[in-house]
């Protein structure tokens, strides 16, 4: 599970690219400065919906090192997880 796990950094990175890229569109939907600040309700909603994205894309890669690390299970790699878990 050491390896699947090293890619858990990229949840805080995709969570801030989608973050800022949904800041700029929004702004310049607006017709605002792409760096203007939002107020609390959008800046709520921006991270949220970020948020959201980050979870989404990195949900699976999740359940793989858990089952990885899994020790009442024997698995013979990450794709007899991948094949077993969707199965």
């Amino acid at each position: 599970g050491f390896v699947p796990g090293l890619f858990g950094t990229s949840h805080g990175a995709l969570q801030f690219m989608a973050y800022e890229d949904l800041k700029q569109r929004y702004n310049k939907y607006r017709n605002r400065v792409s760096d203007t600040k939002l107020n609390t309700l959008e800046y709520i909603m921006m991270a949220a919906v970020s948020k959201i994205f980050a979870v989404s894309a990195t949900y699976p890669y999740q359940v793989v090192r858990a089952r990885l690390q899994d020790q009442h299970n024997t698995y013979s790699g990450v794709f007899d997880v991948i094949h077993r878990t969707w199965r």
